[in-house]
């Protein structure tokens, strides 16, 4: 295929741009502050050694090192035990170094173990087989071969190979008898592509420049330790020579003249005849200008790649693969729908390979052609495919289309994209493509300020954001602001600054305030902040005991008197020190309470007398100021606490019927609270006698209830009174609150 190279050599960068048949196809670029490493022959260090991985990484001079696989790795020195098994048999039989050792067929034996042939360290030779990466550093082999014009030199191997691409097997017999004949017998070569149709002259004289490079590289690795480079590749311009330029070739254009005369040199020494024309740039315009390249690059990175039926491509890059997706835009075919997915499909195939080169896209590739029913069409576009990768150099390996309309193919990567060559990821979005929306920053922003509310109360509160963000705020989020506004007393202020990043916001107090108190425990001794820790696990753990002595005191009825007093003194601590100080207006509060009406106290005092009541000291809680009452003035009703079957009567109770009392306790809790003028009054002066339910009584006859007295809610000395239950406990009413006769 004819071809063009033009090569723009200036200001410290370098870029090759290869025209087939008048199309841009390629772009190789060059900086000499980031040189290309590949093909290098350095000599390196073993740093660490990776059995798990199968691995070993070697410092070899870069920023990071290199990663070394066991199966890309063979010992080349001829000391080591593994290469003196490798070095027997085989056709050769001199006992010398060779490569891999192969099985049969042509397959790789499987390679020893890493720990056997590799140790920390060690000095080795090895060849750079991909650049570094992003993040991950440069990958390295054993396997080292030098590329000169028309051959490739393999110092470890003797044997002549021939490209696959001399399709000509006379041509292949007679490069192979001239090889053997002028080559030395202590090493290899393969025959390039681009020594199709050489003379032997021109075969001679590589051998005789590679033979020179390798000798140079052994003497070197004996003078320096490692690490240190062996052997540099050329620079670009002269590689694209070299690699690209053939028969086919009809000019070469560069607009340097230092790179002018080192390209010709390098043809007249090393290019058979016919030999492409060599020009010199002198043009005012930049060079890819004059040859319309420049526009082209910039359409070429894009997302969206249009067709010339108006078809188009789109290019999304992963960590893990590129998919590329086919769509057909504005063609629309004739008549045929099946027809107009055929011929998008075929002239998206043939810019996708144009786009893989270009844009020299490595690893996984997934091609999602749009749908095609008929086999025949998607036999066509996977050969027309297979056709367009074999202008490609870089390996490739194409799977047929699935029935899911994907192509699944691989391309060899050996250097960076042209993406991550000349783009960096975006500040702004910071490489995701997309960035929070106004809305979802202007609500997150609201909850920022209500989160640190106490701070700005009573303030007058700015808000920086973008002109975007403000234009939210004054509009649809108008209302929440005001909202927040009214909650914080004070108006909030939205100001708009130009440049500032969408996602981004400040929050700023345009006046004084109060002061507000903010606990930073980092500022704080940390054995004061030990100690409130402590303290707070002691009052969690009191609670909790609390909480267990008040369960256990109403299960077990009277009879377990000093649990129950517990329960009773930690339910009633928030509220000591309130009854303490003001006793007489509970007690005036309680008597005007009571008794609402004659018959409504007539008819507590005969259900009184008509039920047991339990009195134990846990009904009645002591104060800090006033002595028991049991002590301090005798009660003449306080009889029923002697009587055994009270205490007695609870602890015959069967289990069935505890369970049955536990669960009428807990209906009886969750009802809701009466008010403390007593049952009587909220309920609408009912008689008592009806809110008086049935009585249950145990295994022994004793009533399992206590008194309906005790179902009424007495003001008692608590922050935040309960409903009393009637069976599990029976409060008695103090002396001076005790309604009279």
């Amino acid at each position: 295929m004819q071809n063009e190279i033009v090569i723009n050599a200036e200001g410290g960068e370098t870029r090759v741009a290869l025209l087939e048949r008048s199309v841009f196809t390629e772009l190789h670029i060059e900086r000499e502050a980031d040189k290309n490493v590949v093909g290098n022959v350095v000599k390196g260090r073993v740093t660490r050694v990776l059995p798990g991985m199968q691995a070993a990484f070697v410092d070899i001079g870069l920023e990071k090192a290199a990663f070394l696989y066991v199966g890309d790795y063979f010992d080349n020195t001829g000391t080591s035990n593994a290469s003196e098994g490798r070095s027997k048999g085989g056709k050769n039989g001199k006992g010398a170094p060779k490569g891999p050792r192969r099985g049969g067929r042509g397959r790789r034996a499987a390679p020893p173990p890493i720990e056997t042939v590799l140790k920390e360290g060690q000095e080795i030779v090895v060849q750079i087989a991909k650049e570094p990466i992003g993040t991950k550093g440069a990958r390295i082999t054993s396997n080292i071969s030098i590329p000169g014009r028309h051959l490739v030199l393999t110092p470890w191997s003797k044997r002549v190979g021939v490209s696959r691409r001399i399709g000509s097997d006379k041509e292949r017999r007679r490069l192979r008898d001239i090889v053997d004949k002028l080559k030395p017998k202590d090493i290899g070569f393969i025959i390039r592509t681009a020594g199709d149709g050489v003379r032997e002259a021109d075969l001679e004289a590589d051998i005789r420049y590679l033979t020179t490079v390798w000798t140079r590289i052994r003497q070197r690795n004996a003078e320096n330790p490692a690490p240190c480079v062996l052997h540099e590749e050329h620079d670009i311009s002269l590689r694209i020579i070299r690699d690209l330029a053939n028969h086919e070739t009809k000019r070469i254009v560069i607009d340097g003249d230092e790179a002018y005369e080192q390209i010709k040199t390098f043809a007249d020494d090393f290019m058979a005849e016919p030999r492409p024309e060599i020009e010199l740039y002198e043009g005012f315009e930049p060079i890819f200008d004059h040859f319309e390249l420049e526009g082209q690059i910039h359409a070429n990175l894009e997302r969206k790649v249009w067709l010339k039926s108006g078809g188009s491509l789109v290019i999304d890059h992963s960590e893990a693969l590129t998919a590329i997706d086919v769509n057909t835009g504005r063609f629309v075919g004739k008549s045929d729908l099946e027809e107009t997915v055929f011929k998008n499909n075929l002239e998206a195939v043939k810019e996708v390979v144009n786009q893989l080169r270009f844009r020299n896209i490595g690893g996984l590739i997934i091609i999602d052609l749009i749908d095609m029913e008929k086999a025949e069409h998607r036999d066509k576009v996977y050969r027309a495919l297979q056709d367009a990768i074999r202008a490609d150099k870089a390996r490739t390996n194409i799977l047929k289309i699935s029935e899911l309309g994907l192509v699944e193919m691989t391309r060899k990567r050996t250097r960076e994209s042209l993406v991550q060559t000349l783009c960096e990821p975006c500040p702004h979005c910071e490489g995701r493509g997309y960035i929070l929306s106004a809305e979802t920053v202007g609500y997150k922003l609201l909850r920022e300020i209500r989160t640190d509310l106490p701070r700005f109360c009573g303030r007058h509160v700015g808000i920086a954001v973008s002109p975007r963000l403000a234009d939210q705020l004054r509009g649809p989020l108008a209302s929440a602001v005001k909202a927040l506004s009214d909650e914080l007393g004070r108006e909030i202020e939205v100001i708009s600054r130009p440049g500032m990043h969408q996602e981004q916001f400040e929050l700023v107090a345009l006046d004084e305030g109060p002061s507000v108190e903010i606990a930073l425990d980092w500022l704080r001794d940390p054995k004061e902040v030990a100690a409130a820790e402590e303290a707070k696990k002691a009052e969690a753990r009191e609670r909790k005991n609390g909480r267990r002595s008040r369960k256990r005191g109403g299960r077990g009825g009277a009879g377990k008197g000093a649990e129950a007093d517990e329960a009773a003194k930690a339910e009633d601590d928030a509220g000591e020190k309130r009854d303490d100080e003001k006793p007489d207006e509970k007690a005036a509060a309680a008597s005007e309470a009571a008794p609402e009406s004659a018959e409504t106290a007539a008819s507590e005092e005969t259900a009184a007398e008509a039920a047991p009541v339990e009195a134990t000291a846990t009904d009645v809680e002591p104060t800090a100021s006033e002595e028991p009452a049991a002590e301090a003035e005798p009660e003449p009703e306080a009889e029923p606490e002697t009587k055994p079957e009270a205490d007695e009567a609870p602890a015959a109770a069967s289990a069935e019927q505890q369970e049955e009392q536990e669960e009428q306790e807990e209906e009886k809790r969750e009802a809701p609270e009466a008010p403390e003028t007593g049952i009587a009054a909220a309920a609408g002066a009912e008689p008592a006698p009806e809110a008086e339910p049935a009585p249950e009584r145990d295994s022994a006859g004793t009533p399992a209830s206590a008194s309906p007295r005790a179902a009424e809610p007495i003001p008692m000395r608590s922050a935040a009174p309960e409903p009393l239950d009637a069976k599990a406990e029976s409060p008695i009413i103090p002396r001076s609150e005790k309604p009279e006769d």
